[in-house]
């Protein structure tokens, strides 16, 4: 049986035969035992050529079956970060024939990542998302699982109202993310200044601000699910909940950049098409999805975790369309940075990658309503 066209000479043994026969032929000089070991030897070569032919073939054959990787770097260990991992865990990429990679890393370190090629999707660096894009980078959103922060804004019980924040040890995860944003735009809210009034301190970890509370190295902090609930499970106060800030304001995003979405378009929506479906199964199968949740959290403590994902499932939305007005909220909080008052949040929005998968008809398979 001979190669496929353009692998190489076709190899079959009576091709070794004759080619071997007609060298024999060729030979004048000596004798029949001395063919003979011509023969084996010429016989030898040309079997281990077509040997190797194969092993390339099959070789580059096992490698253009691969199916395409991609690394997502996901920004903090909460419930709000799971539909990865739910989509990973479940096979749901596989299935739709893509590799993925997760990684964990704070916000500002995945967005680095995003920027410097070694990921392709970022997930919840929101704020950061539009502060990159406002300095010139691609940066856009594909989508967001929330338009609402779930979060409590925690403080120590001798803490009573807003007022009393002054002079006060406010803690963050890292200056430009998600919970600094938060934390500033409630400090407005309440007319206190978070420059002057207060002393912000970054702690790095979700998990960190609650261990920062019982160390007494801040006084108060806004926490996300299921870190929240352990604080306030500690005596700890919820002075605000965050849920009712009275604006839209995205979370749980998916982060990445234009030249993604352009250059590499099938494996954007494979990607989606698999995120799509984590969010199916985290709405509809609790059991799995707080078994997942705990696994990447570590958390003990189960019904902790229930608790939060019940909240989450209550507020998520079923298709992950990113807000515009949820877009205009952060812009309002960088009022500061160059461009911000007049962008268009449209810009900050790649809508593509969801319009297609509803013009194919992939987002009407997803729920029986």
């Amino acid at each position: 049986m001979g190669l496929p066209k353009g692998a190489g000479i076709p190899f079959t043994w009576a091709g070794v035969n004759t080619l071997a026969a007609k060298w024999l032929r060729s030979f004048s000089g000596g004798t029949v035992e001395l063919r003979s070991v011509y023969f084996r030897r010429i016989t030898a070569a040309v079997a281990a050529g077509a040997a190797i032919s194969l092993t390339s073939l099959a070789a580059s054959a096992a490698e253009s079956a691969k199916p395409p990787s991609l690394r997502l770097a996901y920004s903090a260990i909460t419930v709000n970060q799971a539909i990865p991992w739910i989509a990973h865990d479940a096979g749901h990429f596989k299935k739709h024939g893509l590799d993925v990679e997760l990684i964990h890393a704070s916000s500002i370190t995945a967005l680095q990542a995003l920027l410097a090629g070694e990921v392709a999707i970022a997930q919840s660096v929101t704020d950061a998302c539009v502060s990159a894009n406002l300095g010139g980078a691609d940066t856009l959103f594909m989508g967001a699982i929330l338009d609402k922060p779930l979060y409590s804004f925690i403080v120590n019980a001798k803490i009573k109202t807003p007022q009393d924040l002054k002079g006060k040890r406010v803690g963050v995860t890292r200056f430009g993310a998600t919970p600094d944003a938060l934390a500033r735009a409630m400090l407005r809210m309440w007319n206190l200044d978070p420059a002057t009034d207060v002393t912000m301190v970054q702690l790095n970890e979700m998990g960190l601000l609650v261990q920062g509370l019982v160390n007494n190295v801040i006084d108060a902090a806004p926490i996300s699910l299921p870190s929240n609930l352990r604080a306030k499970s500690l005596g700890y106060v919820e002075l605000f909940d965050m849920t009712k800030i009275g604006k839209t304001y995205i979370t749980g995003t998916v982060v990445t950049r234009k030249r993604f979405i352009d250059g590499q378009r099938d494996t954007a929506k494979r990607f989606m098409r698999g995120f799509l479906e984590g969010m199916k199964t985290y709405l509809e199968d609790e059991e799995f999805s707080v078994k997942i949740i705990q696994k990447w959290t570590r958390a003990k403590n189960r019904d902790e975790v229930k608790e939060a994902y019940a909240i989450q499932a209550k507020n998520m939305l079923r298709i992950p369309r990113t807000s515009i007005d949820g877009v205009k909220t952060i812009l309002e909080g960088m009022e500061k940075l160059p461009g911000a008052k007049t962008a268009d949040p449209r810009r900050f929005i790649d809508f593509t990658i969801l319009d297609e998968l509803d013009k194919e008809g992939f987002l009407k398979t997803l729920y029986k309503n």
